[in-house]
């Protein structure tokens, strides 16, 4: 089932609450930063990653600038065709770490990314281009054919309707009824969080550590477009 998901049950919501609670305090002020184009930023990215990578961001403006106005759909489209020509590469090739959130201007610095960056900078992209952060999810799932966990960008047109799954794996957009391949496992935006179990192993899955990630991925946006002290 894809999210919104079904209560927990009373023993999963005791052993969650505190935990939730500590989250939620920090995760309260932390929605979404948009993504800002300035003169810091493009110094930045040619200082690091070169000419090429500067017109790679500059594209990504532009993919901006032009479809601001579009209707949602088709800037999911445009987003997901964008950012999934980008090759792909593991963290540890890419970063040297075994878990590392690159922000979507690393990610067209190296013009690489794994999943998760895929799924990331798809969605601060379109909350850039004005889809309200409420109709996206960045979803943990289990991929079925890869037997290995996997992050893909969930679009919701209305709160009740069936998402549509944005994914480097698969270049047609498709809606979660027919990603049997993809077991949901837990989503969160900017604006909220969700979490859920795996019922087949009874294992609460979701870490505090993913918080973070999320904390100091916005922290690492804003001093590369220059906003962060």
């Amino acid at each position: 089932m894809w999210f919104p998901v079904q209560p927990l049950g009373p023993k999963i919501q005791r052993a969650w609450l505190a935990l939730v609670l500590l989250w939620l305090a920090g995760w309260a002020s932390s929605q979404s930063q948009l993504l800002v184009f300035s003169d810091h930023l493009f110094h930045w990215v040619e200082q690091h990653y070169g000419v090429a990578a500067r017109q790679r961001v500059e594209h990504l403006q532009q993919l901006i600038d032009l479809h601001q106005h579009d209707p949602e759909i088709d800037k999911v489209t445009a987003v997901n065709r964008f950012f999934n020509r980008v090759r792909y590469d593991e963290d540890n090739s890419l970063w040297d770490q075994k878990d590392y959130w690159a922000t979507p201007f690393e990610v067209l610095g190296l013009n690489a990314a794994d999943c998760e960056d895929y799924a990331l900078s798809k969605y601060f992209t379109l909350v850039s281009m004005g889809v309200p952060e409420e109709k996206l999810r960045v979803t943990y799932v289990k991929s079925i054919k890869l037997r290995q966990a996997h992050m893909v960008l969930a679009y919701y047109s209305s709160p009740a309707a069936e998402p549509v799954i944005l994914d480097n794996l698969v270049a047609k957009i498709e809606p979660a009824s027919r990603r049997t391949d993809l077991v949901p496992v837990y989503s969160f935006n900017g604006a909220d969080l969700w979490l859920t179990v795996n019922l087949a192993e009874g294992k609460k899955v979701g870490a505090s550590a993913r918080i973070k990630l999320w904390q100091d991925f916005q922290k690492k946006l804003m001093q590369q477009m220059g906003e962060g002290s």
